[in-house]
């Protein structure tokens, strides 16, 4: 899988809106990860994120372990990056590179055999997973983790009034923009249940075991894990922030530029989407979330 050429070529304007479209993962998951990461004897001074965009996960993860580095391919995603910034909890700057996934240990300074977590915020499905997988087993020290997560589409909470009726909407929407979208768009789709794993791109590593393998999932299809909230909490989200949000996608940009002439129009993908739910609720909030997927993976001690 190659990375997506649509991030990779954003204008900085597209840069800044991703980044303000975008929300934060719940505390939830990053406590999740690192339970489970110091539970299987990882360690806390070196995180990477690798495809982090703006950067916002990796400034939510660099405020638990003492060094950060943010990767991400597209220039103009990197340089927002910059501007926003962050630091570790130690108060060491945030460094943020240009660099694929596949090229990871190619990243000057950053010391090979020794990253503790190295992670991915549904980024992973445009990764070329052996090269990925190959260069991850280099720059991982024995014990630590990568983590890859991937947030699925939106539904709205069975609470919500018109529901149903928003969520048809929004079946709509996603059928319309599927003849853009290209196979990672899919694997994130299927919440990363067909990404290639170490041992099914090459079974003749041992970098990553499987027997170290672990996946959880929450709230798939929309249906409540604990039948009263998404994991993490149910967001509250204004029509304007759901126009914006739409708006980042990418196989949204790539409609948009199938059929330019429709871009500001009623009948633009995204602004038909948000007419009618706003027809259908108003002013009121919409209320919901989407699944999650975790994988993680623990370094071996040693290669065989």
């Amino acid at each position: 899988m190659a990375s997506d050429p649509t991030f990779r070529s954003y204008k900085p304007d597209q840069a800044q809106k991703y980044a303000a479209s975008r929300p934060s993962y719940p505390p939830a998951l990053y406590e999740h990860i690192f339970a489970e990461h110091a539970a299987h004897g990882g360690g806390f001074g070196f995180v990477v994120d690798v495809g982090c965009g703006p950067g916002r996960a990796t400034q939510d993860l660099a405020l638990t372990f003492d060094h950060a580095v943010g990767v991400d391919p597209g220039q103009e995603m990197i340089n927002v990056a910059r501007e926003r910034g962050g630091e570790t909890k130690q108060g060491e700057k945030i460094r943020f590179e240009v660099c694929e996934a596949e090229r990871l240990a190619s990243v000057p300074g950053l010391p090979l055999g020794e990253v503790d977590l190295l992670t991915a915020a549904t980024a992973a499905h445009w990764f070329d997973m052996k090269k990925f997988w190959e260069q991850a087993a280099q720059i991982v020290r024995p014990g630590g983790t990568v983590a890859f997560w991937v947030k699925g589409l939106y539904f709205c909470h069975p609470d919500m009034p018109h529901a149903a009726e928003v969520n048809a909407i929004q079946e709509e929407f996603e059928r319309v923009i599927a003849p853009y979208e290209q196979p990672g768009n899919l694997i994130a789709e299927n919440m990363y249940d067909d990404l290639e794993l170490p041992w099914t791109v090459d079974p003749t590593q041992t970098a990553f075991p499987e027997d170290k393998f672990r996946r959880f999932n929450w709230d798939r299809d929309g249906v409540l894990s604990d039948g009263k909230d998404f994991f993490g909490g149910t967001g509250e989200f204004s029509m304007e922030l759901y126009r914006h949000a739409l708006s980042t996608m990418s196989p949204v940009t790539r409609w948009r530029e199938a059929h330019p002439e429709l871009v500001g129009t009623d009948q633009d993908v995204v602004e038909a989407a948000y007419l009618q739910v706003s027809k259908i609720i108003g002013d009121t909030m919409l209320k919901g979330g989407g699944a999650t997927s975790l994988l993680m993976f623990t370094r071996g001690e040693e290669d065989q």
